[in-house]
């Protein structure tokens, strides 16, 4: 029972079926000598639990009659879509023979004629399946996570305070925007994308060894290097990843330590050995990001080797088995496509199965803590509660009954509010008098140590008079006295004025910067142009094999082993330009990189120190810019320089080759090429993954759950958790809604790029074989051209995703630039001027007003004198100033 002034009463809580009692409840909270022991194994149990995964089919423990209706209609879009690339190879098969067999003209126009039908029929079966397999993987993947999200915030608004002391705000709001997106990727369209590849991969092995079981059988020897050699490149390049992001970390994090203590490195003239330090952390990781560089070359250089030679090998003994075995030229075309097919499938494949571990192991303590029940659950009614009140007609006091106690709560209260509205008002007259900057920004080692006396009085009605006082400090050796200088009235560069977006940069400027890098740039340079017209010389060759097949005997078995050997000094020329190409644009983007960084951070050390004290300035989000901006110069000069000269190279050898060969066939498959290009563009798009948007959308939900939770004594309080999950879910209404209707646009898209495709293919051979039939091109010129600039054009596709990230490079590069064009308005670095060897003297301020350059309405300190005689480490002084009682308060 408690009492005070206005309350008499007894509230009693009397549980009916409660699994806890309250002493346990009460032992819990007693402290003990084993707490630390205690938590130390708390955290090995969480460390041992991050790295367990929820088995995969418990992904979809929350998902309803409606989710499990939409995966099984996924699941036979996707399966249907998966073969629709084997059955594609089967019509190619056709095709050629239907080119290559025939004599007669009008039969190759009837063959042909059918067979561009039949691929118009896949086209519009495999858009269908397609749209049938991303909506609906899409849509279901949306409703359980926002069915994971409810859930779980419910889950945590229903847990009892204390669990909260354990608990860390950021994790369980990282949960929910970041770990939600993870099981999402793992259960949504990816899941469809595995499925599909491998449909194609199953359905192109069977197909593959009804046509050839000999030939397929001994191209399978030549795949499994390919399977190796990409297993190891991907573990290669994980490891060389993570050692180059230890190596970078450890330039930031001197970067960090610099700038977040910029005011002690700046008062004793610290700018030099910073600079040197944080150069040297940037060598190790400079070594470190040309040996991923090399790496990936190596490894890139060695599976288009084993692709290649694969072709070889497939020409080579699909001759002999034309020659020995009786195969036809398709049959021979259709198994190696369908080989190639099932190893590509292979390798997209295991990109998305990549999602499925981070899913499943963010889903486990996720959902381990969704299934947790709390001491006091805050949704349980089952109890009894009764309340007994004693003495009512004490609460209900009038005003001046409560006033006349002069000591008492409520005439304190009173005198409180009195006080913050003076105060206020005190505060908006002081906007006059000079400013100076002291002390104000980020971390700072400086400190003021405040003797306030006081002279208060206090009145019966609560007014608070203006009072004279004075205020003695001490001011450690090392401050930086320069900082208290009075500064002319300059305009301080607003918030919004340093969150305007910087001028554009001009091409010519990044070039000046790698100028001492032009020998390597030019190197891989020549690499990027070679590796440019491998596609086109492919298409050569492949278009000179497959007219090889339908030669006489002779002609057959010589010509067979000369596009043979061709292949295979390609696969030869892969190992040796990809790695050229790569590595010499990673040691230009890297010592690019190291440069920049070298440049801006000697650039920011050496700013004024007031040039800190903006919002965006802060010393994360200047070691962001170091870093991430700054790695941001190599996807320019390295990563889309590069594929720039390629595109440009593959480009203009596949019309070359196309319009030399026949302008007319070349003119009719170039107006049929943006099928291709749309088709190449959506699949990387969507192999890269849907639901990465998901975060942005739910930002307004997840700042409710955040506010909740960081608030969550309050929201308990106040019994306001149901009126919480009521708002979240009113704000995840729109996003959800947006996340489905993007889900159906999606489809749409995805399955016109299958209809594209194909239609694209039903379009050349139709109408090249009317240039046929009029005598107008040949069986070899029709492959030719049509090779020419197919693989041309999907070479550019598929790499034309990276421009959109070469576009956000450009802007980070900006922001770098915006930094190193700037002057510092006190350059420390200046050396020009007079230098005094010997400097002493005494150090007076008088009359100095300040307030922080962020909150220019609020003042600080006004009418400051000071004074530091010669010689002595920290003096005394009386700071004597007219400031309101709420302006002391706000020291």
């Amino acid at each position: 029972m408690a009492k005070d002034d206005g309350f008499d009463g007894e509230i009693i809580t009397e549980p009916v079926a409660a699994s806890t009692s309250l002493s346990q409840v009460v032992d819990s909270q007693e402290p003990t000598e084993k707490d630390d022991n205690q938590q130390d194994l708390e955290k090995r149990k969480d460390k041992e639990e991050s790295t367990n995964k929820l088995p995969y089919y418990k992904l979809y423990s929350f998902a309803n009659f409606t989710d499990f209706l939409l995966i099984g209609v996924g699941t036979i879009g996707a399966i249907g879509n998966g073969m629709c690339m084997p059955f594609m190879t089967l019509l190619f098969g056709e095709l050629v023979n239907a080119y290559g067999e025939n004599e007669d003209t009008k039969k190759v126009v009837d063959e042909v004629s059918k067979v561009s039908l039949d691929f118009v029929f896949l086209a519009i079966a495999a858009g269908a399946l397609g749209f049938l397999q991303m909506t609906c993987w899409i849509v279901t993947g949306e409703r359980q996570a926002a069915r994971i999200r409810s859930l779980y915030l419910k889950t945590m608004l229903r847990q009892d305070v204390g669990f909260f002391d354990t608990e860390s705000h950021g994790e369980i709001i990282e949960r929910m925007s970041g770990e939600i997106l993870l099981i999402q990727d793992a259960m949504s369209e990816k899941v469809g994308k595995v499925i599909e590849l491998g449909s194609t991969y199953i359905s192109g092995f069977v197909i593959a060894f009804i046509k050839g079981w000999l030939l397929t059988f001994v191209l399978l020897s030549s795949v499994l290097p390919l399977f190796i050699t990409g297993a190891i490149m991907n573990t290669v390049m994980a490891k060389m990843s993570s050692r180059g992001q230890a190596a970078y970390s450890v330039a930031a994090t001197v970067s960090q330590q610099t700038i977040g203590a910029i005011r002690t490195v700046a008062s004793f003239t610290g700018e030099k050995q910073a600079v040197a330090k944080y150069n040297e952390s940037l060598t190790k990781a400079y070594k470190s990001s040309v040996q991923e560089g090399l790496a990936f070359g190596l490894g890139y250089g060695s599976i288009s080797f084993f692709s290649y030679t694969t072709y070889a090998l497939a020409v080579w003994f699909g001759g002999k088995m034309i020659l020995r075995k009786g195969y036809s030229g398709g049959d021979a075309i259709t198994a190696l496509f369908d080989i190639m097919a099932g190893a590509y499938a292979t390798e997209q494949a295991s990109r998305s199965i990549t999602a499925f571990g981070p899913g499943q192991a963010a889903a486990y303590k996720l959902f381990e803590a969704i299934k947790r029940k709390p001491q006091i659950d805050a949704y349980d009614p089952i109890g009894i509660i009764s309340l007994r009140f004693y003495g009512i007609n004490r609460i209900a006091r009038t005003h001046s009954e409560l006033t006349n106690d002069p000591v008492g709560a409520y005439s304190q209260l009173i005198r409180l509010q009195e006080t913050s509205v003076v105060s206020e008002e005190n505060i908006a007259k002081d906007h006059d008098g000079p400013e100076i900057v002291v002390n104000s920004g980020r971390n700072s080692s400086q400190r003021m140590s405040l003797t306030r006396s006081i002279s208060r009085g206090s009145s019966g009605n609560g007014n608070i008079s203006r009072h004279s006082f004075s205020v003695s400090f001490r001011i450690p050796t090392g401050i930086d006295l320069l900082e208290l200088a009075p500064i002319e009235a300059e305009p301080l560069t607003s918030a919004s004025e340093s969150s305007e977006p910087p001028p554009e940069v001009p091409l010519s400027r990044l070039a000046y910067l790698s100028k001492p890098e032009t020998p390597v740039l030019l190197l891989g340079t020549i690499a990027a142009v070679l590796i440019g017209l491998q596609l086109p010389v492919f298409g050569i060759l492949l278009s000179g094999a497959i007219k090889s097949f339908f030669e006489p005997e002779d002609e057959l078995h010589k010509h067979t082993k000369v596009w043979a050997l061709l292949f295979f000094l390609l696969a030869i020329s892969c190992l040796i330009v990809f790695p050229l190409r790569s590595y010499s644009f990673a040691v230009a983007g890297s010592k690019l990189i190291r440069r920049i960084r070298s440049m801006s951070f000697e650039k920011v050390v050496y700013m004024e120190i007031s040039w800190f004290d903006e919002p965006d300035r802060s010393s994360g989000a200047i070691v962001a810019r170091l870093s991430a901006d700054a790695a941001s110069f190599r996807r320019v000069v390295g990563d889309a320089l590069g594929l720039l000269v390629q595109n440009i190279a593959t480009i203009v050898a596949g019309l070359v080759i196309a319009f030399e060969t026949n302008w007319e066939m070349a003119l009719i498959v170039s107006v049929l090429l943006p099928l291709v290009a749309i088709n190449g563009y959506i699949q990387m798009k969507y192999t890269q993954g849907y639901s990465a948007d998901a975060k942005k959308m739910y930002e307004e939900a997840s700042q409710v759950a955040n506010d909740a939770i960081g608030s969550i004594r309050t929201v308990a309080s106040f019994c306001a958790e149901e009126k919480v999950m009521k708002i979240y879910q009113k704000k995840c209404e729109d996003p959800l809604k947006a996340s489905i209707r993007q889900g159906l646009a999606g489809g749409v898209a995805f399955g016109l790029s299958f209809c594209f495709l194909f239609l694209f293919y039903a379009g050349s051979f139709y109408f090249g074989v009317q240039l046929l039939d009029a005598g107008r091109v040949t069986f070899s010129e029709i492959f030719r051209v049509f090779y020419a600039l197919l693989l041309a054009a999907t070479g550019v596709s598929q790499s034309g995703f990276l421009a959109h990230d070469a576009s956000k490079a450009m802007v980070a590069v900006a922001s770098v630039f915006a930094i190193l064009d700037r002057k510092s308005k006190i350059d420390s670095s200046d050396e020009s001027g007079t230098t005094i060897e010997s400097v002493k003297g005494d150090i007076e301020l008088r009359h100095v007003s300040f307030t922080y350059p962020t909150r220019p309405d609020i003042k600080i300190l006004k009418d400051l004198t000071l004074t530091i005689h010669s010689g002595k480490v920290q003096e005394e002084v009386k700071i004597t100033s007219s400031l309101d009682f709420g302006v002391l308060m706000s020291l």
